[in-house]
Formats: structure tokens, sequence, C-alpha cells
């Protein structure tokens, strides 16, 4: 029988369960928050609304994210890189390089807790 959506799950797992990312020895969290929809380019979550579920997500335990250059157009990572820049140290972000977003950009220096593609 399926489980009615609005009942709790019952998880084998916590967040700060970490495991090992391959052979890299980052230890990370066993549930990684892909950062696709934070952003309002496309019609996902505000700055406001992201931190919340950045905040509960690291409440949690949870240390390991995943965003790319072209979501949102580059809001993903921007709004990451301030939520994360004083916990730098305790996270693993892992992004994709896909596309040069910021070529014609050339003036604008970003935040080094994102990438710039530069």
């Amino acid at each position: 029988m399926a489980q009615d959506s609005t009942s709790p799950v019952k998880t084998t797992k916590s967040l700060d369960d970490y495991v090992l990312l391959g052979r890299s020895g980052l230890r990370v969290s066993p549930l990684c928050l892909g950062a696709m929809t934070f952003g309002e380019t496309w019609g996902g979550s505000n700055k406001e609304e992201s931190k919340k579920f950045f905040d509960l997500y690291y409440e949690k335990g949870g240390n390991f994210f995943d965003t790319a250059c072209n979501y949102q157009f580059g809001e993903s990572e921007r709004f990451l890189g301030d939520y994360v820049s004083d916990k730098r140290s305790d996270v693993v972000i892992a992004t994709k390089y896909s596309c040069n977003t910021t070529a014609l950009q050339k003036d604008k220096r970003l935040n080094p807790n994102f990438v710039d593609n530069k």
C-alpha cells in the first residue's frame, strides 16, 4: 500500500550520517540538496524563501549542495554563495561548468563562494 504523502516518513539515515564522496576524502550528507529552483528567473523561490530551505537542510546536518552556473541564470549560485559565505569550510558544493554565462560581463567580479567561469 502506498504511504499517504502527508504522513511522517521514517528514515533510516539522517543528513549528518555522512558518507565519503567517491575517493575524494570529502564527507558529505547522503542527500545532496539540488539548487536549480532557487532563484526567481525561471519562477523559483526568492532569496528569503531560498534561505529558509538552505537553513532547514543545514540545521538538519546537510552539508552537500549542487548548483550550476546556468541555474536561474546564475541566481542560484549567487543565493547559495551568499548563504555559505560564513559556512564555507563546513559545506561541499558540487557545480558544473557548462557555459560561460559571464562572458559579456567583463567588468563584473563575482564572489569567490560561487563560480564565475573566468
